[in-house]
């Protein structure tokens, strides 16, 4: 007899979504506490640091960076149960997942912006992104490694979102430096890199979930091959 495939399970994407409206409450708030505070009547004097959109510490940046700790933990888990090229491949969104952790944590993107000038940090972005992702995907296509695809994208739709509204952001603070506009501006970036890194979490989990699924379709496949040959 041909063994059947496993068929997926019903997905439970409710806690995607939870953490899909936790980002826009907590980022909404962020943006009115910005623009009152810079107009002249700021709702919570001396405190306002606590829900900034971009300040370290603050529960915005920190709403992100946990985000990106779900997923280096979830690739983790996902490389301590495979092995050889899988494990490799794991290992590696394990150590992106982890980087981004830092990346956010302490503002570094900032940080190197201030240092190096905003060009050359666009420059390394961009180069990291067009030169490791497309190597990571083949890499993940030759070795098999279910699920790679999807991860490599939510990878990509960060970086994009990540360079591309930080672009936007600059070129608002040139053009149009008022309050409101730098605020939007900065409101639109950090929501949208939180958004995708909720996408990037959600797409390494999908691919766990293929991975596991994968597996049982082998071995419930190998039983019934046993049992026909018997």
């Amino acid at each position: 007899m041909t063994p059947r495939p496993a068929s997926p399970g019903p997905r439970d994407d409710t806690w995607l979504w939870a953490l899909v409206g936790l980002a826009l409450g907590l980022f909404s708030l962020g943006f009115l506490v910005r623009w009152r505070c810079a107009v002249g009547s700021c709702p919570l004097p001396g405190r306002e640091w606590i829900v900034d959109l971009d300040a370290i510490g603050g529960l915005p940046r920190l709403f992100t960076t946990a985000v990106f700790a779900a997923t280096a933990v979830a690739a983790a888990v996902a490389a301590v149960q495979t092995r050889g090229t899988s494990r490799l491949w794991w290992s590696a969104v394990t150590a992106i997942g982890a980087g981004l952790v830092f990346a956010k944590l302490v503002s570094a993107h900032s940080v190197l912006e201030t240092s190096d000038g905003t060009t050359l940090t666009l420059l390394v972005g961009t180069v990291c992104t067009v030169v490791g992702l497309p190597a990571l995907w083949a890499a993940g296509r030759a070795w098999g490694v279910a699920g790679s695809g999807l991860v490599v994208l939510g990878l990509a739709v960060y970086a994009v979102a990540a360079l591309g509204l930080d672009v936007v952001t600059r070129t608002v603070a040139v053009v149009q430096p008022q309050p409101l506009p730098l605020t939007a501006a900065t409101f639109v970036e950090e929501l949208g890199e939180a958004l995708t890194a909720v996408a990037l979490l959600g797409a390494v989990a999908r691919a766990r979930a293929r991975r596991r699924l994968g597996g049982r379709g082998q071995h419930a496949g190998s039983g019934r091959l046993s049992r026909t040959g018997s």
